[in-house]
C-alpha cells in the first residue's frame, strides 16, 4: 500500500491541523451525544463540523448521523465530513446516498466519495466520477492514480500520469513508489530521473523503496549521487545495511554523519540489536547524549528480541519515563517465553491497556482461554482490529470452532473488516479447516480485491481436501491476473498433487518455481515432494531423491519418507530411514514409535520391543494426542486415555461403531 500522505495530501493536512482540538473536544461530544435532555448550549457550525468528524474518527457513526440530523445549519464542509466519515468506516451506499442529497458539490465531494470507489476495488465507478468533476485539481489526480495503483493497475495509472496537465512533486512520487511496490524498479528509476523535481523528499522515497525491496546496490548508488541529504537519508541506509546484516557498514555510515539526531541513535541500536550485537548496543545506548521513550523502547524491545527478558526488565525499571509501548514490550516476552502466569499477571497490572495489549495475551493462547479473551476485550469497550481478528479466527480454524467461527464472521462483516484482505484470507482458512470447502469458496469470490496471500488461501484449501485440478486451475487463474506466485503458492500445488497422486505434475511445478520464478525450494518443498513419491509406494525412489536433498534441508524430509515406510511396511528402506533420522536430531519419540510399529507389522516383535526400551532409556515419549469438539457454542477438550468426562460411558457407546465403520472402510 501506498503512504496515505500521497494519496489525498490536502485532506490529511486538513484532519491533521484538527487531531488535538477532536481530542479535547471529545468529552463534550460525549456528554451531548449521551444526553437528551441537555441543557441548550450555542453551538457554531464549525463545532457541529468537528464533533461529526470525531465521531467518525473513533467508529462512533450512528452518533454521528445523529448529529447530522439535528443541525440547525449545514455547509458544504458538513456534507464533505459526512462523505469522508463513511467511507472511512467502510460505508460506501450511505457516503454514496449523501453525495446525492447534496446541495452544492465541491472538488472534495468528488474526491471523497472517490476514495470511497478506490478501496472498494471499484475503479471504473471512481474513473466515471472523476472525469464528472466539473474542476479537478492535483489532489483529485494524485488520488485516482494512487488508487489505480493500489488495485494492481500499474499501466493506467501511467497512462493517468501522463495525461495530467500539471503534476507536483507528489505525483511523481506516487508514481515512482507505485513501481516500487509493484517491483518495476527500472521503470521507477527511469522517471525518477525524467522528474524535474528533485527534492530529497522524492530521492528518499526511491531510497525507501529501494531498502524495502533489498535492493541495497541500487541504494547504495542512489544515496552517493544525491545532491543533498537529510537525516532521512543517513537514517535510511543505516536501516539498509542493518537489514542487510552488514552492521560494520553501518555502523561507518552511523559514524561519519554529519549530524545525527535521536532517530539515528536509535537506528543504529535497533540494528545492532536485530543482528545480535547486545553488547555494542548496550553501549551504543549508554553513550547517547539524550534518549526519548523510543529509545529505551527499542533497547527493552532488543532484549526481549535476544531472549534475555531478565535484563528487559531491569531495564524498564530504570526508565524515567514508561508509555504502552514499554508495558506491551514485556508482555510480549512474557508471551515469548511461553510463561502465560506471567504474562497474564504483567497483563492484569499494567497501568493502562491498549488493542495491542489484548492483541499480545491473546496470541499467547491457542486454545478455548484465547477466544475467552476476545470476549472480555469486546466487553470491556476495546475494539478488535485486523491483529485480533486473524489470531481468533486462526485459533477457531484450530479447534474446529465452526459456531464461533461464523459468529467472528457475521462481526466482522458488522464492523467493515470483510473488506479487508489479511482477515479475509483468514477466514477462508478457517472455514477450510472446518472442512467446509464451499463457504471458503464463497468468501474467495465475494472479496473485491485480492492478494497473493488470499490466492493462496483457496489453492490451499482446494489442496488440503483433495480438489487437485480446482487448486491448479485456481493456480492458472492467478497467474492470469498478474499475481505472482510465492513458496506457500507451490507448497500448495505439491500438496495437491500429492493427495491426488499426480505425480508428473507435481514435479513439473517443481522445476517451474526454480526455472520459471525462480524461487529456491525450502525444506518444506523437498518433504512434500518425497511425500508425492511414499505416499503412492514409490518407497526407493523417494529415498533416493532424499539422499539428493541438500543436507541442512533433509531432517523433515527423511521423518516424511519413514512415515511412508510404515504406512507401506518398507522395513528395509524404513531401517535406513530411520538411523538417518536418529543421525540428524535428537527424536522427540515420535520417529522412534514409528519405526517400532513398522517392526511389528512386519512381525520382528524383538526389535519392535528393542526399541521401545530403548525409548524408555532415554526418557522419549511420544506427543499425547488431543482434540476439541464445539457442541453448542461450548468447546470440550480430550487428551488420549483421558476418562474424566463424566459422559465418558456414553461417549465411548457412540463412538464404537463410528470405529467399526471406520475399519470396514479401510
Amino acid at each position: 500500500m501506498l503512504p496515505r500522505l500521497l494519496l489525498h495530501e490536502r485532506f490529511i493536512s486538513f484532519n491533521s491541523s484538527f487531531e488535538n482540538l477532536f481530542f479535547k473536544i471529545t468529552p463534550s461530544i460525549r456528554r451531548f451525544s449521551s444526553s437528551s435532555d441537555a441543557a441548550p448550549v450555542r453551538r457554531d457550525i464549525f463545532w457541529w463540523n468537528s464533533a461529526i468528524m470525531c465521531c467518525f474518527r473513533n467508529g462512533e457513526v450512528e452518533n454521528a448521523c445523529k448529529m447530522f440530523e439535528q443541525m440547525p445549519h449545514r455547509n458544504i464542509v458538513t456534507w464533505n465530513c459526512m462523505i469522508t466519515g463513511y467511507v472511512k468506516n467502510f460505508r460506501l451506499v450511505d457516503a454514496q446516498s449523501i453525495f446525492h442529497s447534496m446541495p452544492h458539490r465541491n472538488v472534495v465531494s468528488y474526491a471523497a466519495l472517490m476514495t470511497g470507489y478506490l478501496q472498494d476495488g471499484r475503479v471504473e465507478e471512481a474513473r466515471n466520477l472523476f472525469d464528472n468533476i466539473p474542476e479537478r485539481n492535483v489532489v483529485c489526480w494524485n488520488s485516482l492514480i494512487s488508487g489505480y495503483i493500489s488495485n494492481g493497475r500499474i499501466r493506467e495509472a501511467r497512462k493517468l500520469f501522463d495525461k495530467m496537465p500539471s503534476k507536483n512533486s507528489v505525483s511523481w512520487c506516487i508514481m515512482v513508489s507505485g513501481y516500487i511496490h509493484q517491483k518495476q524498479l527500472d521503470e521507477a528509476f527511469n522517471l525518477f530521473k525524467q522528474s524535474p523535481f528533485h527534492p530529497t523528499t522524492l530521492c528518499n522515497a526511491l531510497l525507501s523503496g529501494y531498502i524495502e525491496l533489498g535492493c541495497i546496490k541500487e541504494a547504495e548508488d542512489l544515496f552517493a549521487g544525491m545532491e543533498s541529504r537529510d537525516a532521512v537519508s543517513w537514517n535510511s541506509m543505516i536501516t539498509c545495511y542493518s537489514r542487510a546484516g552488514k552492521m560494520e557498514l553501518a555502523q561507518q555510515l552511523f559514524d561519519e554523519m554529519p549530524e545525527k539526531d535521536v532517530i539515528s541513535w536509535t537506528a543504529i541500536i535497533r540494528g545492532h540489536l536485530q543482528n545480535g550485537n547486545v553488547k555494542q548496543a548496550s553501549r551504543l545506548f549508554e553513550e547517547m547524549p539524550s534518549r526519548d521513550v523510543m529509545s529505551w523502547n527499542t533497547m527493552v524491545g532488543g532484549f526481549v528480541h535476544n531472549g534475555l527478558l531478565d535484563d528487559a526488565l531491569n531495564l524498564f525499571d530504570k526508565m524515567p519515563n514508561r508509555d504502552i509501548v514499554s508495558w506491551n514490550t514485556i508482555l510480549q516476552g512474557f508471551v515469548h517465553n511461553n510463561d502465560m502466569v506471567n504474562a497474564r499477571r504483567w497483563f492484569e497490572n499494567m497501568p493502562q491497556r491498549s488493542e495491542t495489549s489484548w492483541n499480545t495475551l491473546i496470541s499467547g493462547y491457542q486454545t478455548v482461554e484465547a477466544l475467552g479473551l476476545f470476549c472480555d476485550m469486546v466487553k470491556e469497550g476495546f475494539k478488535p482490529d485486523q491483529v485480533t481478528l486473524v489470531i481468533v479466527i486462526s485459533v477457531c480454524g484450530s479447534l474446529v470452532a465452526l459456531g464461533w467461527g461464523r459468529m467472528l464472521h457475521l462481526y466482522i462483516i458488522r464492523t467493515g473488516y470483510e473488506h479487508d484482505m489479511l482477515v479475509t484470507s483468514s477466514l477462508i482458512s478457517m472455514y477450510s479447516r472446518c472442512g467446509f470447502v464451499e463457504d471458503s469458496s464463497k468468501v474467495f469470490e465475494s472479496m473485491s480485491k485480492r492478494d497473493t496471500i488470499a490466492w493462496n488461501a483457496m489453492i490451499s484449501t482446494y489442496a488440503y481436501h483433495g480438489f487437485a485440478k480446482e487448486a491448479i486451475e485456481l493456480y492458472k487463474k492467478m497467474i492470469q491476473s498478474n499475481f505472482h506466485p510465492d513458496h506457500a503458492t507451490f507448497l500448495n500445488l505439491l500438496l495437491a498433487c500429492s493427495h491426488k497422486g499426480l505425480i508428473d505434475e507435481g514435479f513439473r511445478y517443481f522445476i517451474s518455481m526454480q526455472e520459471e520464478w525462480k524461487l529456491s525450494p525450502r525444506a518444506e518443498h523437498f518433504s512434500c515432494l518425497v511425500d508425492l513419491l511414499g505416499r503412492h509406494g514409490f518407497i526407493v525412489q523417494a529415498y533416493k531423491l532424499t539422499e539428493k536433498v541438500p543436507e541442512d534441508l533433509q531432517t523433515n524430509a527423511w521423518e516424511t519418507l519413514l512415515s511412508a515406510c510404515q504406512v507401506h511396511r518398507h522395513l528395509e528402506v524404513g531401517e535406513l530411514t530411520a538411523k538417518r533420522v536418529f543421525d540428524k536430531k535428537h527424536s522427540d519419540g515420535g520417529m522412534h514409535v514409528l519405526l517400532s510399529n513398522i517392526y511389528a507389522a512386519k512381525g520382528k516383535w524383538s526389535e519392535a520391543s528393542q526399541i521401545r526400551a530403548l525409548m524408555r532409556e532415554q526418557g522419549l515419549k511420544k506427543e499425547t494426542g488431543c482434540t476439541w469438539i464445539e457442541v453448542k457454542g461450548k468447546i470440550f477438550y480430550f487428551v488420549s486415555n483421558d476418562r474424566s468426562h463424566p459422559q465418558v460411558e456414553q461417549i465411548c457407546r457412540e463412538l464404537d461403531p463410528i470405529f467399526l465403520m471406520l475399519e470396514g472402510t479401510y
